[in-house]
């Protein structure tokens, strides 16, 4: 079956269903078990658990981001859980980041830090877009998404920058290839949208006091309308499954909210609720059967 699975990163899945979003809500839509056997309900391990079938523990992906100098990714390991230094960690990192004498910075995992293959290798004819903890886009990779704030930019600056040149380009990409008449449909195509996430983080985070139920309604509908375009594209093309997916929901202090979701136009999952590993193996699985 010929499968396109389109990520909507942090597109919580209680308002999906509050906002009654009727081209993201598919034949078969339900939660993803997103926090059994993780370690963090973070972007990078998430992915990194949907594309290999495996947990941290086999795909070496913890958390969000990696210290290029190792004994402050081990300092950093060994303190997480402990209250009092987690109380000063923005500043703490600051320090790593900025003082030489520790040279040290933080990146976004990629599939060279992947210990475990993911369904990218394991299918003859598939197609990365942008995946995070495989290739994601160097914006997101050097840390450019809320980076800006730190330097007197408003959520405003950051959203319309994200969007002008961040989304704008990933859904040009997108499109390219499903509107290019040369190229079939993949036996899997995967593409990423952080934009969700993004305006989470300007507009969705009580933690902050930026919570704007009226942006987030906004932002929801786009996203709706999106995909719209994107299942139209996708069957016309020839795809004959639609799946769209998240991988967390809204930020809380320590990262995300549980509530991922996933949706498809075909039977995945009946009855069941998924864990985020389960995805792999059904798809290599059909893919098999295909050839």
């Amino acid at each position: 079956m010929k499968t396109i699975v389109i990520a909507l990163d942090g597109l919580d899945y209680e308002l999906v269903k509050e906002f009654e979003l009727e081209n993201i809500i598919q034949e078969e839509t339900g939660e993803i078990n997103n926090h059994e056997g993780i370690k963090k309900i973070k972007t990078s391990e998430l992915f990194a658990s949907f594309i290999t079938g495996e947990t941290y523990e086999e795909h070496g992906v913890e958390g969000l981001a990696k210290w290029s100098n190792p004994k402050i990714q081990k300092f950093e390991d060994t303190v997480e859980s402990i209250w009092f230094f987690d109380k000063f960690r923005e500043l703490r990192q600051a320090v790593f980041e900025t003082v030489s004498l520790f040279n040290a910075s933080q990146r976004k995992h990629t599939k060279e830090d992947l210990e475990a293959e993911s369904f990218f290798e394991e299918m003859n004819d598939s197609r990365a877009m942008f995946v995070p903890a495989y290739n994601p886009s160097m914006t997101w990779v050097i840390r450019a998404g809320t980076a800006p704030l730190k330097f007197g930019f408003s959520s405003e600056d950051v959203v319309d920058y994200w969007d002008s040149r961040e989304y704008e380009h990933r859904k040009r990409e997108l499109f390219s290839e499903l509107e290019n008449d040369i190229i079939p449909p993949r036996d899997l195509l995967m593409c990423h949208f952080h934009r969700p996430d993004m305006h989470h983080h300007m507009y969705g985070d009580k933690n902050l006091g930026n919570f704007d139920r009226f942006r987030l309604k906004e932002l929801y509908e786009e996203t709706d309308e999106f995909a719209r375009e994107v299942k139209k594209k996708a069957l016309e093309k020839g795809y004959e499954r639609v799946i769209f997916m998240s991988d967390h929901g809204l930020p809380e202090a320590e990262g995300h909210n549980r509530n991922a979701f996933y949706s498809s136009n075909k039977p995945l999952f009946p009855d069941t609720i998924p864990h985020i590993t389960d995805f792999h193996d059904v798809l290599v699985k059909e893919s098999e059967t295909n050839q």
